[in-house]
C-alpha cells in the first residue's frame, strides 16, 4: 500500500444518553495499585472557553453533525463497544499513541500513518522497509526496521539515522517492539532472547536480559518494572529493575504485544490469524476483551484508557471503548448562532461527569455532565488543525479535532 491507499478514518456511535456497552467507569486494575501519569504522550488540554451565559434570546437546539458509525470487521467478536477507525492498510503492526493521535506502522508497505480523530489520516515522510515498533523519547521519534534488525531515529523529512545495528539470525524476524524508559530504548532483540536497554545518543548498549524465546514488546509498567511480550514464550514477564522477573501471564499463545493503562490494568494480543484475542491479565489469568480476530500485532491505550489494536490479517485497525470517545463530526459549521451537538460514546456503566473544553474560535454552550451530548459554538476556526474540543472526566481526556 502507497501513502495515498485508502484508509477510512470512522467514528462511532452517537448516542445521547444512553449507555452503551464496554467497561465500568473504574476500570479494573492487574496487580499492583498504580500511580503516577499515563505512559503515552498526550496533549495538554486547551483552556477552557467560556460557557455562554443565559439571554433573553436563547440559542437554538444544536445540529446533529455526529459521523456515520462503523462497527467492528466481519468476524469480531466482543463484550464492549468496538469501532473500526481505519481499513485497507497492508498488514498493520505495532501501534503508538502519542500527542492524540495514533500513530500505525504498516509493515506491508513500509509506511507510518498518522490517525487523528476528526481529520484525514496522513502518511509520515519515512519509509522503512517492514517497519515495526515505534516510541517517543522527548520529542525524538524511534522506530524499528524488521528487516534490517535495527533501530533507526527520524530526524525530520524523510531522512532516518541508525541508533544500533542489532545482530540479524538467517530465517528469522528481526527487531519489533521498542519502548523508552528513564531516557533509555527498549529493544527486544527478537530472535536472539534478549532484551536491551540503549542509549539513543550513542548506540551503547547499558543494560541486557535474556531468557527469552521471542520478545517482541515492551512496555514500561508503572512501578518502575517492564512488561515484556515473549510471544514464542506464550508469556507476559514483568522486568524489575534488578533484573527479577515475574509472570504476569502464562500459556497465551503467540502473544506479540503487551501494555499498561493508567491504572495498571495489563492488555495483550495473542497473533492467531484467525482466532486472535485482546485480553485483559489478571492475577496470573486471561480475560477476553475482543476474539475472532484476524492476526492482532499491536496494542495502544489512549489518554482516556480506550484500546486500539491492529489486525494485521484483516488490514484494520480498531478501538475499544472503555471509558468515553468523542464522536468524530460529518461536517463543521462557522456559526455564532447555531450550536453544534458534540456526541460522547460512554461505555457500559461509565457514568462520571464529562467537560468540555474549547479551543480559540469554539465557544461551549451546553456542557455533557453525566449525559452523552454536549454542544458548541464554532465561531473562529473551522477547518484549521488547531480548532480543537477536549473532554475530560477526572485524569483521562479525549480530543477532537474539528
Amino acid at each position: 500500500m502507497t501513502p495515498a491507499a485508502a484508509l477510512a478514518l470512522v467514528a462511532a456511535l452517537a448516542v445521547a444518553g444512553a449507555a452503551c456497552t464496554g467497561m465500568p467507569s473504574t476500570p479494573p486494575q492487574a496487580e499492583a495499585t498504580p500511580s503516577p501519569a499515563i505512559v503515552t504522550r498526550v496533549a495538554t488540554p486547551m483552556p477552557s472557553s467560556p460557557i455562554v451565559a443565559s439571554t433573553a434570546s436563547p440559542l437554538p437546539a444544536c445540529t446533529d453533525a455526529a459521523a456515520t458509525p462503523a462497527g467492528p470487521g466481519a468476524g469480531a467478536t466482543s463484550t464492549g463497544t468496538i469501532w473500526t477507525v481505519a481499513t485497507g492498510l497492508d498488514q498493520p503492526d505495532d501501534l503508538l499513541f502519542a500527542d492524540g493521535s495514533l500513530l500505525v506502522a504498516v509493515l506491508g508497505s513500509g509506511s507510518i500513518e498518522v490517525l487523528a480523530p476528526g481529520a484525514a489520516s496522513t502518511p509520515l515522510p519515512i519509509h522503512l522497509s517492514e517497519v515495526e515498533g515505534m516510541v517517543y523519547s522527548g520529542s525524538n521519534l524511534y522506530v524499528a526496521g524488521q528487516t534490517q534488525d535495527a533501530v533507526f531515529e527520524a530526524l525530520g523529512g524523510t531522512e532516518l539515522q541508525k541508533v544500533i545495528q542489532l545482530n540479524p539470525v538467517a530465517g528469522q524476524a528481526g527487531a519489533d517492539g521498542i519502548a523508552t524508559q528513564n531516557g533509555l530504548l527498549i529493544v527486544p532483540d527478537s530472535p536472539r532472547g534478549v532484551v536491551d536497554w540503549v542509549d539513543p545518543t550513542t548506540g551503547a548498549i547499558e543494560k541486557q536480559v535474556g531468557g527469552f524465546i521471542r520478545p517482541t514488546g515492551a512496555w514500561p509498567a508503572l512501578d518502575g518494572s517492564v512488561l515484556i511480550a515473549d510471544e514464542f514464550g506464550n508469556a507476559v514477564v514483568r522486568l524489575a529493575p534488578d533484573g527479577r522477573r515475574a509472570y504476569v501471564a502464562r500459556d497465551l499463545p503467540i502473544v506479540d504485544d503487551v501494555a499498561q493503562d493508567s491504572r495498571g490494568a495489563i492488555f495483550a494480543v495473542t497473533a492467531d490469524a484467525s482466532a486472535g484475542r485482546l485480553v485483559q491479565l489478571v492475577n496470573g489469568s486471561s480475560r477476553d476483551l475482543a476474539n475472532r480476530l484476524q492476526a492482532p500485532q499491536g496494542v495502544a491505550v489512549d489518554a482516556a484508557d480506550n484500546l486500539y489494536f491492529s489486525e494485521s490479517g484483516a488490514g484494520r485497525v480498531d478501538l475499544l471503548v472503555r471509558t468515553f470517545k468523542l464522536v468524530p463530526l460529518r461536517v463543521v459549521t462557522r456559526s455564532s448562532t447555531q450550536p453544534m451537538c458534540i456526541d460522547i460514546q460512554r461505555a457500559a456503566g461509565f457514568d462520571d461527569a464529562i467537560t468540555l473544553q474549547g479551543s480559540a474560535g469554539v465557544q461551549v454552550v451546553q456542557q455533557p455532565g453525566t449525559g452523552s451530548r454536549g454542544a458548541v459554538l464554532v465561531t473562529g476556526c473551522s477547518g484549521t488543525p488547531a480548532c480543537v474540543v477536549t473532554a475530560a472526566s477526572g485524569t483521562w481526556h479525549d480530543v477532537l479535532r474539528l
